[in-house]
């Protein structure tokens, strides 16, 4: 692990987009809430530009962390793969795209039921009544959607492009853990104290 550090993480990354069961795809990604905290959750991978070191993931507008990012446009986001005892973490710059041809490209590449999660009638992080068995529309409660009935969920979704500005690549190991420290713009990797 020396310089080609930068390599090996954008090739990871980009291999988790196409192996669903990669350690990389679901990262913790954060954003800043209204109170100035870190608010974290899991979301999927859903692509990676290695030549603009952007991440690419898809949130529903209604979900308070559309409105954190489209009031303070940073994130950070923590990959973990146990089994290669791995850690990846990134900082950058949020671009949220909503209602143009960044979301309609990626609308239109998603799965029937990935769309199906922006069906649902009530908002991500809204309080629902405890008798309510499900939020999709009904008759959409256990299938997928049709094209047509899927396009209604086009009005809820938004793409989030990381822009990544800083990696943090520390592999841990028996006989020393080993960090680098990896800024793009700076064309620039430094090994680091674990």
């Amino acid at each position: 692990m020396t310089t080609d550090e930068r390599e090996l993480c954008w090739a990871e990354l980009e291999r988790a987009t196409r192996e669903r069961a990669h350690a990389f795809r679901q990262p913790v990604v954060m954003s800043v809430d209204e109170e100035g905290y870190p608010s974290g959750r899991v979301l999927t991978l859903r692509a990676v530009d290695r030549q603009n070191a952007r991440l690419r993931f898809h949130v529903d507008r209604r979900s308070p962390k559309f409105a954190h990012w489209m009031r303070q446009p940073v994130a950070a986001a923590v990959f973990y793969d146990g089994p290669a005892k791995w850690q990846i973490r990134v900082k950058g710059l949020i671009d949220v795209h909503f209602d143009d041809d960044v979301a309609r490209a990626a609308w239109d590449t998603t799965h029937p039921m990935g769309k199906r999660t922006y069906l649902t009638t009530e908002a991500p992080g809204v309080e629902v009544d405890w008798e309510i068995k499900s939020l999709f529309p009904a008759g959409l409660e256990l299938r997928r959607p049709t094209f047509e009935e899927s396009e209604a969920g086009y009005a809820n979704f938004a793409v989030v492009l990381l822009e990544v500005v800083e990696v943090d690549s520390l592999h841990l190991a028996k006989d020393g853990h080993k960090r680098f420290q990896i800024i793009d713009e700076l064309h620039s990797v430094r090994r680091l104290a674990p």
